[in-house]
């Protein structure tokens, strides 16, 4: 009897334990562009896409994001015998490192995303263990209304399935073009159910012409505007051209006749 009632003891305690780790938190995502706060947009600062997913989570190795995003800065070359030709190389190019980046970024082992392993997303126009830029509005850029996609929504997150006081990143690739930001806020809590936001209201940085913090726009740029929403710009790949030609009908000739006269010299001697 005293083993029966020790052993029910023992499972209550085990169950009681394993409840209070499976406690989820609430995760509130906020890219709107409401109440001034910047929107995530094209390097050529047009609306994303809508069902382009924001990437939420953290990194494993942030010294290998810190070189992938240097290596991706520095853009590509591209040669040829002509200006065309050297367009076309670079093109090729930047959609390698384009591909490149972008697997390296969504690869598990490098990345570990919040949606993917969140127990429950809540938004409208969403797709499951993914967070999109779900819906489109009207705001307000520079005094010019425009409609731009924008993100929110909740997710319910076991954070004993990742880690206490982990910072978190959100990114963003467009098919040609990537964002990456950070923000010293988004942070893992400690606490089990305690409630975090991930918006892009953190990302803007005092009144109009202060100094943006680099360390929160990591690949992509802030442009900030005296009135209405400012915006998060993805960065594209910037592209130089080395155009090398090819010798002309007549060079070739006279290389060819050089070749000739210190043949016969060599023969002579």
């Amino acid at each position: 009897m005293r083993k029966l009632v020790k052993l029910t003891t023992l499972s209550a305690a085990l169950c009681s334990l394993f409840a209070i780790q499976a406690r989820a938190g609430t995760v509130t995502i906020s890219a709107t562009g409401l109440s001034s706060s910047p929107i995530f947009v094209t390097s050529g600062l047009g609306s994303l896409t809508v069902g382009t997913e924001l990437n939420i989570g953290y990194f494993y190795d942030t010294s290998a994001l810190t070189s992938l995003i240097s290596t991706y800065k520095a853009g590509v070359e591209g040669i040829g015998n002509t200006l065309a030709a050297a367009q076309t190389d670079a093109a090729t190019k930047s959609g390698l490192l384009y591909s490149s980046t972008v697997g390296w970024l969504s690869n598990s082992s490098n990345f570990k995303s919040l949606p993917a392993a969140a127990n429950t997303i809540s938004q409208t126009g969403g797709a499951a263990g993914k967070f999109l830029f779900a819906s489109s509005a009207s705001r307000t850029v520079n005094g010019v209304s425009g409609t731009y996609a924008g993100a929110t929504g909740t997710m319910d997150v076991t954070y004993a399935n990742y880690g206490n006081s982990l910072p978190l990143w959100a990114w963003v690739a467009t098919g040609s073009q990537i964002t990456i930001v950070t923000d010293s806020t988004w942070v893992i809590p400690t606490s089990p159910t305690a409630g975090l936001t991930i918006g892009s209201a953190a990302l803007s940085n005092g009144a109009f012409g202060t100094a943006v913090n680099s360390n929160e726009i990591l690949l992509g740029s802030y442009v900030d505007y005296s009135s209405g929403s400012d915006l998060v710009a993805a960065a594209s790949i910037a592209e130089t051209y080395t155009v090398v030609p090819e010798p002309s009908t007549g060079a070739l000739m006279m290389i060819g006749a050089c070749g000739l006269v210190a043949l016969r010299r060599f023969r002579k001697v």
